[in-house]
């Protein structure tokens, strides 16, 4: 036995000193780690639904973020319909146009769609990617999506 073992056997209160300091170091460590808690943390984040949207083109609009620097926007959705969805994701001409409802004057249309020509599978999440024009979506904007003939309004963005 070391002789700081030892003096720990010999001093209990060392011993409970060493533990609560042990453990502050460690919840501090994981406070460093995890970070502070975001400011949307305890906010719920809810899409609208449009079921006449939906069943028209078999998809459901799950989320709107600008990623990339701010220089993309991101709207993803969950297939509902497999043969609607594929019919949707592979009108290549026709892509669901968003539009920022501060400013509806100029849309959000150039697109990359994920998965182009694949088989969909239900309950799978996809993804399309916008090019923010000028940076006209922000984070915490709401934006208008016209697809399919249908119109869905207030989407917030992440």
């Amino acid at each position: 036995m070391t002789a700081r073992m030892a003096a720990l056997r010999a001093n209990p209160w060392a011993l409970r000193v060493l533990v609560m300091v042990l453990a502050i170091a460690f919840i501090s460590a994981l406070g460093a780690r995890f970070g502070t808690p975001d400011a949307n943390a305890g906010q719920r984040y809810n899409v609208p639904h449009d079921s006449k949207m939906e069943s028209g083109i078999g998809v459901r609009f799950t989320q709107a973020a600008v990623v990339g620097d701010g220089g993309l926007v991101e709207l993803t959705y969950t297939v509902l319909d497999t043969q609607k969805a594929s019919k949707f994701q592979s009108d290549v001409k026709h892509p669901p146009v968003i539009y920022s409802e501060k400013n509806r004057s100029k849309p959000t249309y150039r697109t990359a769609l994920m998965r182009q020509g694949h088989t969909l599978r239900a309950g799978q999440t996809y993804f399309i990617l916008y090019q923010n024009n000028g940076g006209l979506v922000k984070k915490g904007d709401t934006i208008q999506i016209d697809a399919g003939g249908g119109r869905l309004v207030g989407v917030p963005v992440r």
